[in-house]
């Protein structure tokens, strides 16, 4: 009997202990988790990872919002397209004006006449005072001579309008070049 009541005594005392271990185990603070998925720290990490490119994105979207100006209407989007193109027409002319000409001696005269059109590619600006150049050049391509000349003339959009130039041409050349080199943007009657 006696071995059975020690028997007891050591059941219960082990009863005991393991109970005192489970309590102090369970509120003893934190311990390791063990990790039984290994791509479960890489989940984390990504999840981490998305989080911080979302808030960069909300942050990016509040700067954009600080745009207080109202939409613009399809009118007043159109109108300001306009202006824009109007006002690249007029800071760059050379880009909308082509130059097309026939070339003849007058014997009578005893001048070289250049006549044809300038034309007017621009869908909004109109141009004025266009600056023709005429150079002329001798057998080997070599500028021997260069003349100006203001053709006073209005030139409204997707037009043409007519030109005659008259010149002596200096002795020795053979070729000519005739080349559109400036106009000016007509702002119309104020």
């Amino acid at each position: 009997m006696n071995k059975k009541i020690s028997l007891e005594r050591i059941l219960i005392a082990a009863a005991i202990i393991i109970g005192i271990v489970s309590i102090v185990y369970m509120f003893s603070g934190k311990r390791n988790q063990v990790v039984e998925n290994p791509n479960e720290l890489s989940d984390s990490l990504r999840m981490e990872l998305v989080k911080a490119k979302l808030a960069a994105q909300e942050a990016e979207a509040k700067t954009r919002q600080t745009n207080v100006t109202p939409p613009m209407s399809e009118e007043e989007r159109k109108e300001q397209l306009q202006r824009e193109l109007l006002k690249m027409e007029m800071e760059h002319p050379l880009e909308y004006l082509s130059i097309d000409y026939n070339h003849t001696y007058r014997w009578l005269a005893g001048k070289e006449e250049y006549s044809g059109y300038i034309y007017n590619n621009a869908s909004m600006a109109t141009f004025m005072n266009f600056v023709v150049r005429v150079t002329f050049l001798s057998k080997t391509r070599t500028a021997i001579d260069t003349k100006t000349f203001t053709v006073y003339e209005y030139c409204a959009p997707n037009s043409k309008c007519a030109f005659k130039i008259q010149t002596e041409a200096p002795s020795g050349y053979v070729y000519h070049q005739v080349e559109l080199i400036r106009a000016n943007y007509y702002q119309g009657e104020e």
